[in-house]
């Protein structure tokens, strides 16, 4: 497996959280964490194969900082973090343990306008979502609503890009940087296409064309 730092210029991946912090529990009761894992490693695999350049920011089960995520980056063309998405508590029902919701499904991506290479992280975003659209993949429109937690600036309704100023591997990487929110796992049929092999393939497929249309 190939680790940040092996091949200078190339896509940085990073699988969002880590062991400690695993993120969002999904309707399953899986933890985010390893959804993130297991998408970043089927791009890196594919990317691999295509002779796309890439590497990850860590090794999976490591942890990391988000500093040094952002440092693994520094003078790469795109650093893209890789993370399954929820909604807020109140649109919840708990049942054994597990979070349900079908509040909303589909794909969200995020970028800085504080990132000092914004207008590049905003084309990356844009061919992402292009290819994605595509593809037939939809995006989800709920981190736009005018509720406590979400109210993010939601700049393409049809290519489902907001804007998330303050999070720190957005706007502190050295290079062009887009979260990515590959499904809603605690809606039972996003965890579903989640966890489907064909999903990860569609999804990396519009990685490659991303990076590869410049």
């Amino acid at each position: 497996m190939q680790t940040a730092g092996a091949s200078p210029g190339g896509l940085v991946i990073d699988a969002g959280h880590s062991p400690k912090s695993q993120g969002a529990m999904s309707c399953t009761g899986k933890p985010e964490y390893f959804y993130n894992s297991d998408l970043a490693e089927t791009i890196l695999d594919y990317l691999s194969k295509h002779n796309l350049s890439a590497t990850l920011t860590h090794k999976i089960n490591q942890e990391i900082s988000l500093i040094n995520r952002t440092k693994a980056a520094s003078g790469k063309i795109l650093l893209l973090s890789i993370h399954h998405d929820s909604v807020q508590p109140q649109f919840i029902t708990w049942k054994n343990g597990r979070p349900f919701s079908t509040k909303a499904e589909g794909y969200s991506i995020f970028l800085s306008t504080k990132n000092s290479h914004y207008l590049q992280s905003l084309e990356y975003a844009r061919r992402l979502g292009t290819s994605l659209r595509s593809k037939g993949l939809k995006p989800s429109k709920h981190h736009a609503e005018k509720i406590a937690g979400e109210n993010r600036v939601l700049i393409d309704p049809e290519l489902g890009i907001y804007i998330y100023d303050d999070l720190v591997v957005l706007k502190n990487t050295d290079a062009p940087a887009v979260l990515f929110e590959a499904a809603v796992i605690v809606n039972p049929k996003d965890e579903l296409r989640a966890t489907s092999i064909s999903y990860k393939i569609l999804v990396s497929e519009a990685i490659a064309e991303t990076i590869i249309s410049q």
